[in-house]
């Protein structure tokens, strides 16, 4: 009987000490998932609270976005008041012709006021204004806007030439030719001849080295001071230039014949 027992006592043994190490594992497997249930809590109220900070940033980011837009738009607002008053004044000291441009219609309007008060319309039509704010590919920005305001025409030309900026080969991405790689167009042609030398002489290529382009402004242009023309151009009624005010071969002509040097020019 002894003999037989032993087997039994050692296996209940083994049993019993199985059975205590399996409820020891247990234990610790099960505090250990106590204490990472506790972390992912902690985790997750962390996750919570940047997602809150992230979304009150996200509107202080909307809430200054909008400021700004809104400080544009009262910037726009005060500079056009301010050319509205130059304009007013203008109407009740002036005599002579006038240009109003409006930056927002993109439309330009020719006036003249006679001694006795009189105000005429002498032509009206569209024009092309600056677009603002641009980039290149490469992140370079500028500012094409057209300054409003009052200004006076301080030079007038015939047969313009276009001095090409830097800022032509930035805007596409390219960089500037160097002063020996430009291509000059013969000074023993007319204007007119340039002209045609220039479109039918070179090919695309070789016009983007030419910095001193004839008949790119058209025939005329009215200068406004401060890099700012009235030339010939496309695009109008619309906001596409650089800064400049483009306006169609016939009206200016028009502005040419009739706005004198000194002539008032209201840009609101």
């Amino acid at each position: 009987m002894k003999y037989h027992g032993f087997p039994f006592a050692v296996l209940v043994s083994v049993l019993v000490t199985a059975l205590g190490i399996s409820l020891f594992t247990v234990d610790r497997l099960s505090r250990q998932l106590l204490l990472i249930g506790t972390e992912c809590r902690h985790l997750q109220l962390q996750l919570e609270q940047v997602k809150s900070e992230r979304d009150t940033l996200v509107g202080l980011v909307r809430a200054f976005s909008g400021r700004c837009d809104s400080l544009e738009d009262l910037k726009w607002k005060l500079d056009s008041l301010a050319a509205y008053a130059s304009m007013m004044e203008l109407r009740s000291n002036y005599v002579g012709y006038y240009l109003l441009i409006d930056t927002y219609q993109n439309r330009f309007h020719l006036r003249r006021r006679l001694w006795n008060g009189t105000e005429l319309l002498v032509r009206s039509g569209y024009c092309a204004t600056g677009k603002g704010w641009t980039a290149n590919d490469s992140g370079r920005v500028w500012n094409f806007s057209t300054p409003r305001g009052l200004r006076y025409v301080v030079k007038k030309d015939e047969k313009p030439y276009w001095y090409r900026p830097d800022w032509f080969w930035e805007e596409m991405d390219m960089v500037p030719p160097e002063p020996d790689e430009f291509i000059a167009i013969p000074d023993t042609l007319t204007w007119e001849e340039q002209i045609a030398f220039y479109n039918d002489s070179l090919d695309a290529a070789q016009r983007l080295l030419v910095k001193k382009v004839p008949g790119a402004l058209g025939s005329y242009k009215l200068d406004l001071g401060g890099g700012i023309l009235i030339h010939y151009g496309v695009g109008l009624g619309r906001n596409v230039s650089h800064g400049c005010i483009r306006i169609g071969k016939s009206d200016l002509e028009a502005l040419y014949r009739v706005l004198p040097v000194g002539a008032p020019v209201v840009i609101y």
